[in-house]
């Protein structure tokens, strides 16, 4: 079975999607997918800069990623060139790796905040969308070194929650601590997977 975890930034939906794996499942993790192809791919590299200018490296010529995410969520047209130039070679990966889990009939989790936005929620077997209160998403981002600005820019750039729940299976509240959303994870993994392990 592929569940697919997804929900709005600082939701918590990453915390679920490692209880799963915790408790046997492959995890897909999209941002360290988009990571890996953004590293490990040259011609992409120089698109970014391209488009986005040198203020995106760091000293070392590296792409600086707090600096591209801050440039690329600056405005719904940067967050569109940055998703032109990404989506594909993460998709393909991802694609990849849901038929590799697939041959191996491996219980599997997708994390992935764009889930729902590039149908991923099609191609899964169970949709959860975590979800947690306005307040305490931007209590977490800012502990987590975002300003205000840029948590609302971020959460513009997604779904808005009621298109996602639409197109959700289940959903997972997350308003109280990270043991208590790891308690909640536990019982529904095991209820979904039926005490299958792997």
């Amino acid at each position: 079975m592929i569940l697919g975890v997804t929900g709005l930034i600082g939701s918590g939906k990453s915390i679920v999607a490692r209880t799963f794996e915790e408790e046997g499942a492959v995890l897909i993790d999209c941002d360290a997918i988009g990571r890996e192809v953004v590293e490990s791919d040259p011609t992409l590299q120089y698109r970014l800069v391209l488009e986005f200018g040198a203020s995106i490296l760091t000293a070392k010529k590296l792409i600086d990623r707090p600096a591209l995410g801050r440039l690329a969520f600056s405005s719904p047209e940067n967050t569109d060139k940055l998703n032109a130039i990404v989506h594909p070679p993460i998709l393909a990966e991802l694609d990849r790796r849901m038929v590799e889990v697939r041959r191996k009939k491996q219980n599997a989790v997708v994390d992935a905040a764009l889930l729902i936005y590039w149908g991923y929620h099609k191609k899964v077997d169970v949709t959860i969308l975590v979800t947690a209160t306005v307040r305490n998403r931007f209590a977490r981002l800012r502990a987590a070194g975002l300003t205000d600005a840029e948590i609302t820019q971020r959460t513009k750039s997604q779904l808005s929650l009621s298109h996602l729940k639409r197109h959700s299976d289940i959903i997972l509240t997350n308003n109280a601590d990270r043991r208590s959303v790891q308690v909640k994870a536990v019982k529904l993994y095991r209820r979904l997977i039926g005490g299958e392990r792997g």
